[in-house]
């Protein structure tokens, strides 16, 4: 019955009933493994098998949003120093890699002149295709400013579609102005990318809902998905952390509905879950360089390098080791 369902899926289309079905169905190996081997069919046909590095430099304003998000553990609490974050462009593009994200830090007051003025300096030094990812921090204005800049792609992550539970895990943000900046991308012409939360609390139904909005912005290039990691001395801390396997499904599922759109890893994630992701339809756009203005209290792995005053954690050799012994090859 279940390979049934897949089929259809696959030759007729799929829908949110069939979606969640699959999701639901899919919690034993056995039927797992016959969504992934589908999941990755669809991939390797509209994307190709092969994937590429990316960069993101983290952190690079502070957070205003209060109350702060209940599960948040971000301590930022003054804008990256430009003369640092322009030291590690130049790193990053030492290192191979040509794309860099931007992110971390939300105001609902505007992040406008502070971002334009830092992909104004990138731009003067550097041919990277940029990324911006700062939620709901963005204006009309600073968005068709960006588009003129030639950013590339802009983030604006919803976390979660359902509204109770946006407003219980996220009491001082705004997913309407989050909408908001996806749908004035949509309209400028702008690459979108957005986050999916799993295991903050939603049900299956919510996961489909969620991923059936963000399929109607033909914009959309990238969706990633982050796991729930219960983080000391927040609200949610004892919440329990989200399965890998349930991150897996749920890629899988939405590769079926998303067939052309990258779907990638997010915070919450580690380097060891690479391989069910990519097993599970995940790709082609993989982080290989985080870079951080702390050095401790990290997850990240491989090779560290201070530059200025900020680190560079260069994780491609150890994700490109994972990846060869599954006879997948990476680019930069």
């Amino acid at each position: 019955m279940f390979s049934k369902l897949l089929q259809t899926a696959l030759n007729e289309g799929i829908n949110k009933k069939i979606a969640l079905q699959i999701l639901q169905e899919s919690y034993s190996p056995q039927n797992a493994l016959q969504l992934f081997a589908a999941a990755n069919s669809v991939r390797d046909k509209n994307l190709g098998k092969e994937l590429y590095f990316t960069a993101s430099i983290g952190g690079i304003l502070p957070c205003k949003i209060v109350p702060r998000c209940r599960y948040c553990f971000y301590s930022v609490a003054e804008p990256f120093p430009l003369p640092d974050m322009l030291a590690c462009v130049k790193k990053i593009e030492e290192l191979g890699v040509k794309q860099v994200n931007l992110g971390g830090g939300s105001c609902l007051d505007g992040y406008d002149e502070e971002i334009l003025s830092m992909v104004r300096a990138i731009r003067n030094i550097s041919n990277l295709v940029i990324e911006i990812n700062l939620g709901p921090s963005l204006s009309v204005e600073t968005i068709k400013s960006l588009k003129a800049l030639q950013v590339f792609s802009i983030t604006s992550s919803l976390e979660t579609i359902n509204e109770e539970l946006f407003r219980q895990a996220k009491p001082g943000d705004s997913l309407e102005k989050r909408k908001s900046i996806l749908e004035t991308c949509e309209e400028e012409g702008i690459p979108i990318r957005s986050m999916m939360m799993i295991g903050l609390g939603e049900n299956y139904a919510d996961r489909i809902e969620h991923l059936f909005y963000m399929k109607q912005f033909k914009n959309l290039y990238h969706l990633r998905f982050c796991r729930f990691k219960p983080f000391p001395r927040t609200v949610m801390r004892n919440r329990p952390r989200s399965s890998p396997w349930e991150l897996a499904r749920t890629i899988a599922v939405a590769r079926l509905i998303m067939p052309k759109v990258n779907l990638g890893l997010g915070v919450g994630n580690h380097i060891d879950d690479i391989p069910l992701w990519y097993a599970a339809g995940g790709g082609n756009q993989v982080l290989g360089i985080m870079v951080t203005r702390r050095n401790e209290n990290n997850s990240f792995e491989g090779e560290v390098s201070e530059v200025s005053r900020a680190f560079i954690h260069n994780q491609m050799p150890i994700i490109s080791h994972y990846l060869g012994g599954m006879g997948i090859s990476i680019n930069l």
